[in-house]
This record gives structure tokens, sequence and C-alpha cells, in this order.
């Protein structure tokens, strides 16, 4: 249900809470570390920047910090920079109108499932996720 910008979005800041506080991130580190490419990449943490979600500075000891504390982001606020929210809530057929009113075929069913996916969204914190990632331990980071 992501778009793929959304996924990297989610896995370049679970890899920079995954690596604490104290230390900026340097796109390039994270890009190798979630296998996101590059160029992509850095485009995503300048929008996450623009939309306040992280910090970023330039120059010696530059990077990306998360802006506030990873319990405090939602998935939600991750994936708004990249995604229509109206697209999230359209019809599954493409119709203008789909409505308890006016409903498609589908409705009833993809309404449960809309509600389901906006709430995992909207619920569901950067700290949750990268606290529970299966992907192993943390990866050791070379001093600077």
């Amino acid at each position: 249900m992501l778009t793929t910008t959304s996924e990297y979005a989610i896995r370049a800041l679970v890899y920079i809470a995954q690596q604490g506080e104290d230390e900026p991130v340097l796109a390039r580190e994270i890009a190798t570390n979630t296998g996101v490419p590059g160029n992509y990449i850095s485009k995503i943490l300048r929008d996450l920047a623009h939309g306040g979600i992280l910090t970023s500075t330039r120059g010696v000891g530059g990077g990306f910090k998360l802006a506030r504390p990873a319990k405090q982001i939602k998935l939600g606020d991750i994936v708004t920079p990249f995604e229509n929210v109206a697209h999230r809530n359209r019809c599954p057929f493409g119709n203008d109108v789909c409505s308890d009113d006016h409903p498609c075929g589908a409705h009833t069913h993809y309404k449960t499932v809309k509600n389901a996916y906006n709430k995992f969204l909207d619920k569901t914190t950067l700290q949750a996720v990268a606290q529970s990632q299966l992907r192993g331990p943390k990866k050791t980071r070379k001093k600077k």
C-alpha cells in the first residue's frame, strides 16, 4: 500500500532512529545501510527536513538527525510528504463518489481495510518500528 518513496523514507528514518540522538547521520551511510539508492535518499531526506521531521547540518560533522524524539513521530508524519492522503482514501475502482450513501461494489469491505491502514499510519510510532525491526542487530558505525 505504501509507495516506494514512502517505504524508503520509513527505512531511512528507522535507521536514523536506531543510531541514537547524539550524532548526525550522513546520507551516504543511510543509503549504504538501507539499500536505498544515494540520489533517491538525498531527495527523500531533503523533503523530510523541509517537512520538519529531520534537521540537517552541512559540513564537517554534519548530516541528518530526527527533529523530535522517535516516540513523537508517527508513520503518517513520515509518509505525508510523499503520499496524497486523499489518494489513500479514494475508491479502489476510481469512482469520483464512493461513500456510505453511494458505495461501490467493494466499499464495505475496502472501508475496513482503508480504516485499518490509516489507523496504522496515524498510531504507529517510529520508535515502535525501530525497536522491533527484525533485520538484525544495530549496525556499528565508524567513528568520524
